[in-house]
């Protein structure tokens, strides 16, 4: 077994878990979401923001005041003022000309704004749920579906800033009506009263629409699933080798008639609330239309005030019905704004709950990185991953982890990383807590390679030299790094060498085997020369066992030179135990725990858990 160094004991006691920073709660309209809206808006083009305003201010108060200009033209009319008349005149037919141009450029400023502001939002959230220090917000269903939902309402979003600034023109469109109809009679200032039930219950159908987007939210993900599956070009020889086109049909129109019994059942419930908030103000409608009528025929109201009074309670009632409609489009822009401000709260969450980073990273590793009593839960949860892991590796050591599929391989490998961080316990770098690390300076020093890598469709040379993005654009690099990783020759089997197109949607785009596809993941972890950790997660699942055997080798060897600059640490996972025995050290994992650690030779003797399973996959290969 390894030995643990002299000075383990002096190592400081392992501190009390910080408070931590509770959950944002689940996203709900609210006009803080819509103030950082503005903001939003005003960051994405402060000009065509102002305009916005001012425009649709234009169009509100030309709109309005037709009505007035209306009332002192008849009035100048029939007192036979010839100068009132023709100013009146004049400004209803500017009012006339003016509420449509207005309102035609103001909506052309809106969609420009809009455009603007949605392409900031698609900015902000890649950076917000990409700048995430670990992967907490993708392991999470629940953020994961209000990323979901922002991007299918990512035009909706678009929409806040104008939903907002319509609602403020139709609070002053009211407002300038009211006091117009109160200069008629004090009792029409109830007309505007009678469309408060309508607004009301326009907030009830905006929950219900919302409620049906949650509820449908499941199924439009499976039906997503099951449609890019059906177009996707790796499932199609399985698609048809199996005849299952008709049965992911099948699915996803179950999925859709589910979507659809949803909204169908929620729109009727909206339909009855908006049909009964309608029914109160038209009763309203019509007592303010005999009320005009009445003292008109008594002789108590001018022929222009009537004139106004009809205007103005057509008005009215547009205004109405319409700020119900926009109501209900602002709580949902505002749901769309909730669910970007929840999402903010979510990126931020690992940050808040972190050590205020202290430390610098050594710039070589002394002792090696030293776990104590970690656990990890995934989020949502209730077992654990891990539990209570102990163990050092080693600086300069080359670390086998070896285990059944679930036994929390991949976990250990993320909180190393720092990808993820422990529920309980703590890792030491040298002696200093991991959290204590800035994250960004920690994965400047630390490189890794993965089973579920990523198919970047760039040229080669580019998919290669992001590993290490200040050697991008060096060829020789990108080809030594390809060489540590067994796939020397692959450029010179390409059309263009490292200049080659990778992925068959770009013009002389090609696709590579899964074998070649994971050697250029590896090819990535190969391009920092002295990172102080080395993490390759069954880097090489789709590659032969010899392949394997071959490159484990090399990268030994590749070992004792990071070993010698920074004294860097190899991790690697496998399920092939003749590759693992040239490592160092051996975990063998099982339920989350450490059940056996030490060399090859240690773990053969011992005759447990490695032992077993080593002579059972040997005997295998024989």
């Amino acid at each position: 077994m390894i030995e643990q160094p002299a000075g383990e004991a002096q190592r400081p006691e392992p501190r009390a878990p910080e408070p931590r920073a509770p959950e944002p709660p689940p996203p709900r309209p609210s006009l803080r979401a819509g103030w950082r809206m503005l903001g939003f808006a005003w960051a994405a083009d402060r000009r065509l923001t102002i305009w916005a305003v001012a425009l649709l201010s234009a169009e509100a108060v030309a709109a309005s005041l037709f009505s007035l200009w209306l009332r002192l033209f008849i009035g100048g009319m029939t007192g036979h003022d010839r100068t009132l008349t023709l100013l009146a005149g004049l400004a209803v037919a500017l009012s006339i000309v003016a509420a449509p141009a207005t309102d035609y450029a103001g909506n052309r400023v809106q969609m420009a704004l809009g455009d603007r502001t949605q392409y900031l939002l698609n900015r902000r959230l890649l950076e917000l749920v990409g700048g995430s220090p670990t992967l907490t917000i993708h392991q999470t269903p629940a953020h994961l579906r209000q990323i979901e939902l922002l991007q299918d309402e990512s035009w909706t979003f678009s929409q806040v800033v104008p939903s907002l600034v319509q609602a403020v023109i139709g609070v002053l469109r009211i407002g300038l009506a009211a006091v117009l109809l109160a200069s008629v009679s004090p009792l029409l200032l109830l007309l505007p009263a009678f469309g408060v039930p309508i607004l009301a219950l326009s907030r009830r159908s905006s929950d219900l629409f919302n409620m049906g987007n949650d509820l449908a939210a499941e199924p439009a993900r499976r039906a997503e699933m099951l449609y890019n599956l059906a177009a996707s070009q790796a499932a199609a020889a399985e698609l048809r080798l199996f005849r299952l086109r008709p049965e992911l049909l099948r699915r996803f129109r179950a999925e859709h008639r589910a979507i659809r019994d949803i909204h169908v059942r929620l729109a009727w419930r909206g339909q009855a609330y908006r049909l009964a908030g309608r029914a109160v103000f038209l009763a309203g409608y019509v007592g303010a239309i005999a009320l005009v009528v009445h003292l008109a025929a008594a002789h108590q109201l001018s022929l222009g005030a009537v004139a106004m009074t009809a205007v103005l309670a057509g008005q009215v009632l547009t205004l109405v019905t319409g700020s119900a409609e926009h109501a209900q489009w602002l709580l949902r822009t505002l749901t769309s704004a909730a669910r970007f401000t929840y999402l903010e709260q979510v990126a931020e969450l690992p940050r808040a709950n972190a050590a205020t980073p202290a430390a610098a990273v050594p710039a070589r590793l002394t002792a090696g990185i030293q776990l104590e009593a970690v656990s990890y839960r995934y989020p949502g949860q209730d077992r654990p991953v891990l539990t209570d892991i102990n163990v050092l590796l080693p600086a300069g050591a080359t670390v086998a982890i070896v285990g059944d599929n679930g036994a929390g391989k991949t976990t250990l490998v993320g909180l190393l990383a720092g990808l993820a961080r422990p529920a309980g316990g703590r890792i030491l770098v040298d002696g200093t807590d991991l959290s204590c690390f800035d994250p960004l300076a920690w994965r400047e020093r630390i490189s890794a390679g993965f089973q579920d890598h990523a198919r970047f469709e760039f040229t080669v040379q580019q998919a290669v030299g992001i590993g290490r993005l200040a050697g991008l654009d060096d060829a020789a690099a990108a080809q030594a790094a390809l060489d540590l990783a067994g796939a020397a020759e692959l450029p010179g089997q390409l059309p263009s060498g490292l200049s080659t197109q990778l992925g068959t949607a770009w013009p002389a785009g090609i696709d590579l085997s899964g074998g070649q596809w994971q050697k250029v993941a590896i090819g990535r972890a190969m391009m920092r020369a002295d990172p102080l950790l080395l993490l390759l997660d069954e880097p090489t699942a789709a590659i032969d066992a010899e392949t394997e055997h071959r490159l484990f080798a090399r990268w030994t060897q590749a070992a004792a030179g990071l070993r010698r600059r920074a004294g860097a640490i190899t991790v690697l996972v496998s399920h092939r135990f003749g590759t693992v025995r040239m490592a160092d050290l051996i975990l063998v994992l099982s339920a989350g725990r450490i059940c056996e650690q030490g060399s090859h030779q240690e773990l053969m003797a011992a005759g447990g858990v490695y032992a077993e399973l080593f002579e059972l996959q040997a005997r295998a290969y024989r």
